[in-house]
């Protein structure tokens, strides 16, 4: 496993542990600039913060697994699954009890041994469906 790889694994490790500000000063530099995320959060460190503990908040048993991962040079690029229940309001959708399993990719690039930016795309028809924040698709 290449060391911008290993950093990657020990930072959401912490995350899948509840430690947010210990995933966040782990994997990215004060610098850091963040797309693909809610414009209700700001796109810098503070943000993604936020971010996070807004998503523990809703989903405390929140899991998040690399499916793939894959690291050229200061890029790496993880296919990952996010696995958890529906327990507190989130994003403005109130608690429904339910699962959520929801694919997702990110690209990070790295500048030494932090994260200075970062893509992301969440399947978000999945996700808030899952959330009841968009109601579920009828089958024809």
């Amino acid at each position: 496993m290449s060391d911008h790889a290993t950093t990657i694994a020990t930072a959401v490790r912490l995350l899948n542990a509840g430690d947010v500000d210990g995933y966040v000063t782990t994997l990215y530099a004060p610098e850091a600039v963040f797309h693909g995320f809610p414009p209700a959060f700001s796109p810098d460190r503070d943000g993604i913060a936020e971010f996070f503990r807004a998503l523990r908040a809703g989903v405390p048993d929140a899991n998040i697994a690399a499916q793939d991962l894959l690291a050229d040079g200061d890029r790496v690029a993880v296919r990952f699954t996010l696995t958890g229940t529906h327990t507190g309001e989130l994003f403005g959708a109130p608690a429904t009890g339910e699962r959520i399993d929801a694919e997702g990719i990110t690209i990070v690039r790295f500048s030494g041994t932090r994260v200075v930016e970062r893509w992301n795309r969440l399947d978000d028809v999945a996700f808030l469906t899952q959330i009841g924040a968009m109601p579920a698709g009828t089958a024809a």
